[in-house]
């Protein structure tokens, strides 16, 4: 049987357009408030939830300093691989800003899609608490630059081989000696409308003014919103 073939009028045709247009930028909108893992987010997270962040102090997990005019206050998971994307762009901007921005990396691992993360972030705290913020850092820069490895046998692996004693991280992963902390970071992510990860929120510290981001957003799009808490 032929069928004849449909066709619309220039007219309707524009107007289809900008209602598909018009549904594709709220979709995407959408997605940046909720889903930040997904890798749709763009820009500065639009959500009617109140930041409730704790201030930084430099007893964090900390680059820089927290009376840096700007904080970074990310909320990380380690097997989220936009976190991966994110991290060293956010590591870029820090350090090439002489002292002016810092930045501190709290836990949210998204347990329901990433089951290696809540371990992850036990061992990261384990390592922190046994050898200091450095090796933190050290184990960050590892996981995200072999993040396909990550396992707790590789997490143990580094531990040791930063110099943790072996019997000592085994205790506090096994014991999870760091639940709680982790669950009151994800929780206070969670309360300020991070609901996927990385989720950042932008400091001022001098005004106190913060702007939530989500996202593995680029470099540029990082830097105009800094700039627009300043």
């Amino acid at each position: 049987m032929e069928h004849k073939k449909f066709e619309l009028s220039p007219s309707v045709s524009i107007i289809i357009a900008g209602v598909i247009i018009a549904a594709s930028i709220v979709f995407v909108n959408h997605g940046t408030a909720t889903k930040a893992n997904t890798g749709v987010a763009q820009g500065a997270v639009p959500t009617s939830a109140k930041l409730d962040i704790r201030i930084p102090t430099d007893k964090e997990h900390i680059v820089g300093s927290a009376s840096a005019p700007i904080v970074l206050v990310e909320y990380s998971d380690f097997q989220c691989p936009f976190c991966s994307i994110i991290y060293p762009t956010l590591k870029k901007i820090v350090l090439g800003s002489h002292g002016r921005i810092a930045w501190v990396m709290r836990e949210l691992p998204l347990t329901t899609i990433h089951p290696q993360a809540e371990p992850a972030a036990e061992a990261a705290e384990c390592i922190a608490g046994l050898l200091g913020g450095d090796a933190y850092w050290k184990y960050t820069d590892a996981i995200f630059a072999n993040q396909p490895k990550l396992s707790p046998e590789y997490s143990e692996q580094l531990a040791v081989s930063f110099g943790a004693n072996a019997s000592a991280y085994e205790k506090c992963v096994s014991t999870k000696q760091y639940q709680s902390l982790i669950d009151a970071d994800a929780n206070e992510a969670a309360s300020s409308g991070g609901n996927g990860t990385p989720f950042t929120v932008i400091v001022n510290t001098k005004t106190g003014k913060m702007l939530p981001i989500s996202g593995a957003l680029p470099e540029a799009q990082i830097i105009k919103a800094i700039s627009s808490v300043e």
